[in-house]
């Protein structure tokens, strides 16, 4: 009864108890739905670096964007004057018929967005070629409206009330509810970032780890410590059929679709434009980021405060504070040594917990991606029951998450903020690791792994 009151009162907190997105009252994050609509339903014609100029062009034609001067260039991530765009040019990138709808759709975004601005000097779309060409089978003969765009958004919240229900049979009621809990009411993972846009949890919603790596890259990381548990049962002869059998499925997968991605001629230059545009994102720096490389630059870089109290760092002056490239990795290298024992002597399901502070330190993604924290709640239990060091673990995330809250609540200035969360983090996941270790400790004999784990 208490997991399935926490479980309910969660979920009706999550759209912030029915406001949503409280600016506008819309269960539709329409900036993110721009760009996970748009970007792959028109990914042919646009491929990752023309939606904005396609953009602004498309809205001169209805009569819209007379204010806006500036977009940027995705393929150099400068900002562009709009007069230096080829209107020509762009309308031939497109079917007679195909630009008609691009005008169509944008009317539905148009006043639905109210700071173009600021959206057509974003970073544009950004999904490895996978999942955007799946979201493109999706959507590429969807008109955009309201309802379409409900029910596309609402997809993350069948797949992660599946993930869920299964969950919950392989944990028990109440490890669901309080991973539940933890996702719907997080700091990283709330309904503000990423709620009511198109299939932004597919990734960690229990696809597979192929797809996740498919869909976003980075979770390639969380294979690490499963292939360390395999290569310890070749070692000593405790196999798990299990284990290999995930891994041999995610590599196929991803071997498998990378094959055809480089075979095929024009999806070899998608993801080659993907790469060069990804590439050129990674040499930037993003407020929004956390980790320690984000920690590290905005610690180095000397912050101005504006007349109206709110602080920015000078782009130049951030680029000029990054780390050396070989700061990260060899961080990312010492934390892997520090978490190899711990790896070690965990079931291959739980060793993958230790791969999200791994994350943190070679990688800092955008903060919404650390929904994957929920990694640490959910895999601390066994047979209905989490080890007590573990409970105070996952205590000590909860104040993190509320900590997180209590800055924004202190000054939403988005710098400060994420520089400060990435500080909390850092410093839980050294108290974290210091736990398991006395966990370790306290358990000298090695665990035998669980068939099926």
């Amino acid at each position: 009864m208490v997991a399935a009151i926490l479980a309910v009162a969660a979920a009706l907190a999550y759209p912030n108890l029915g406001l949503f997105h409280v600016r506008d009252r819309s269960p539709i994050h329409w900036h993110e739905s721009f760009h996970y609509f748009m970007g792959p339903k028109y990914l042919p014609e646009l491929g990752y670096t023309r939606l904005y100029e396609a953009t602004w062009v498309a809205g001169r034609e209805l009569g819209a964007f007379a204010q806006i001067r500036q977009v940027r260039d995705l393929a150099t991530y400068a900002l562009r004057d709009v007069a230096t765009l080829d209107a020509a040019a762009v309308r031939a990138r497109f079917a007679p018929a195909r630009w008609q709808a691009f005008k169509r759709d944008l009317r539905v975004f148009g006043p639905r967005i109210n700071h173009w601005d600021a959206l057509l000097v974003d970073h544009g779309y950004n999904d490895p070629p996978p999942r955007a060409l799946a979201l493109h089978v999706l959507v590429r003969w969807v008109p955009a409206s309201a309802a379409a765009l409900g029910v596309l958004t609402s997809l993350d919240y069948a797949l992660m009330a599946i993930a869920f229900w299964a969950v919950r049979r392989a944990f028990g009621g109440l490890a669901a509810s309080l991973a539940f809990a933890f996702l719907a009411l997080s700091f990283f993972a709330r309904f503000d970032f990423i709620g009511g846009s198109p299939l932004r949890w597919d990734w960690i919603a229990g696809l597979g780890f192929g797809y996740a790596v498919l869909a976003r890259v980075f979770p390639v990381l969380f294979l690490i410590p499963l292939v360390v548990s395999w290569a310890q049962g070749r070692l000593t002869g405790a196999r798990e059929a299990a284990l290999a059998r995930c891994l041999a499925t995610a590599a196929v997968l991803v071997t498998a679709v990378t094959l055809v991605l480089v075979a095929v001629p024009a999806t070899r230059t998608l993801s080659e434009d993907f790469v060069a545009k990804i590439e050129r994102h990674n040499r930037g720096v993003y407020s929004n980021h956390v980790g320690l490389g984000s920690l590290l630059v905005f610690h180095a870089t000397p912050w101005v405060e504006r007349p109206d109290g709110t602080v920015f760092v000078a782009h130049d002056a951030a680029l000029a504070a990054r780390p050396a490239p070989w700061v990260l990795p060899a961080a990312g290298a010492l934390y892997f040594l520090l978490a190899l024992p711990l790896m070690l002597r965990a079931r291959p399901l739980e060793s993958i917990m230790y791969a999200v502070p791994l994350v943190f330190v070679a990688l800092s993604p955008a903060g919404y991606y650390y929904s994957f924290l929920v990694l640490l709640v959910l895999l601390a239990w066994r047979d209905g029951a989490a080890d007590p060091l573990r409970l105070v673990a996952m205590a000590l995330l909860a104040v993190v998450g509320a900590g997180g809250y209590a800055l924004e609540l202190a000054s939403a200035d988005m710098l400060p903020l994420f520089y400060n969360v990435s500080i909390q983090l850092g410093l839980f996941f050294v108290v974290w690791l210091g736990l398991e270790y006395v966990r370790l400790a306290a358990r000298p004999t090695a665990e035998p792994a669980a068939v099926g784990d």
